[in-house]
């Protein structure tokens, strides 16, 4: 009696799908362009939200679209705060240097609160079937992401960037969640010198390769080591990343995205910048439809359960944030 495996073999990974079009988001690119400027970057509140909208809309799931449900009034109230506190800035250190440096230190000190609530906004403004995502970290991990980025990778002229960029990562990951579950990251920083370190050779190639060429292919040579750069982190990142019982899995390549880069950058230098929503949705959707999920009990079940256990978007977890930083 033959015996029926189909049942014990695991599901194939499900990719992202991504259905945006270039003649639709010149529209929109256009009018949020114009309307940006008239209005002197009043109306950029408003783009920020039409663009998000627009891609997140155009990114499913299984069918199902993703949503981005941020209030551009309160993004443009973040915005205002920014620029009232840099303008603020500017007059006032020149009184005197005491005050210049006192003021510094309270950006510095204000700097993480304003990321966290930034990315608590970004994060809970964004949907999936009706389930909304949400970042938890506390100022102090910002704040420990930022020190280091600022202070010990200059310090150690550079040594310490893959630990800062593990580090970031990790604070990023392992403090969102879709709904209540919590994402997870399993890269370590012995990973992350890994890449580093072959990043590196990349670069003593990039510097020879412009020395050769007289400085004629730096363009070229420096899209491939950006296609490189990312191709790297980026699959580090994703592989290593977990919802649950459901693990991503990214399929850039160096190739590809160089490709990708070369025709982009050469399309908006032709074109004087008219071509730039045309490269944008090339980009969303090179990067996006080879993002793969896969879960071993497929992911019809666990996003069923978990609308169901988190409910509507009017939960406890939906409540607003006051406003945006526009980061």
């Amino acid at each position: 009696m033959e015996q029926n495996t189909s049942a014990l073999q695991p599901s194939a990974p499900v990719a992202l799908q991504f259905t945006g079009d270039s003649g639709e988001y010149f529209r929109i690119w256009i009018v949020n362009l114009c309307l940006s400027v008239l209005t002197l970057g009043i109306y950029s509140a408003w783009a920020k939200v039409r663009r998000k909208r627009y891609f997140y809309g155009c990114t499913l799931l299984e069918g199902a679209a993703f949503g981005y449900l941020g209030n551009p009034v309160a993004i443009l109230k973040g915005r205002i705060i920014v620029v009232v506190g840099f303008a603020a800035y500017a007059l006032l250190k020149e009184l005197h240097w005491s005050i210049a440096i006192a003021l510094f230190f309270a950006v510095a000190v204000a700097l993480p609160w304003v990321i966290q609530r930034a990315l608590q906004f970004n994060a809970r403004n964004s949907t999936h079937r009706n389930v909304r995502f949400g970042f938890h970290g506390s100022k102090m991990d910002v704040f420990t992401v930022l020190l280091i980025g600022a202070m010990l990778v200059p310090m150690t002229l550079g040594l310490a960037y893959p630990f800062y960029l593990s580090m970031k990562r990790r604070v990023f990951v392992e403090n969102s969640s879709y709904g209540t579950t919590q994402f997870r990251f399993s890269a370590t920083t012995g990973d992350y010198y890994v890449a580093g370190l072959k990043l590196s050779l990349a670069f003593a190639g990039f510097i020879v390769g412009s020395i050769v060429t007289f400085g004629i292919g730096l363009l070229p040579l420096y899209l491939l080591l950006r296609a490189y750069a990312e191709t790297a982190f980026g699959r580090l990142a994703w592989s290593n990343t977990r919802l649950f019982n459901i693990q991503f899995g990214c399929n850039w390549t160096t190739g590809g995205l160089f490709k990708l880069y070369f025709v982009n950058s050469l399309a908006i230098l032709v074109s004087v910048g008219l071509l730039v929503p045309w490269a944008a949705v090339r980009s969303a959707r090179y990067k996006l439809e080879r993002i793969t999920l896969h879960s071993a009990s497929g992911l019809d079940g666990f996003l069923a359960d978990t609308q169901e256990n988190v409910g509507a978007v009017g939960d406890e977890a939906g409540e607003l944030l006051g406003f945006d930083f526009g980061l």
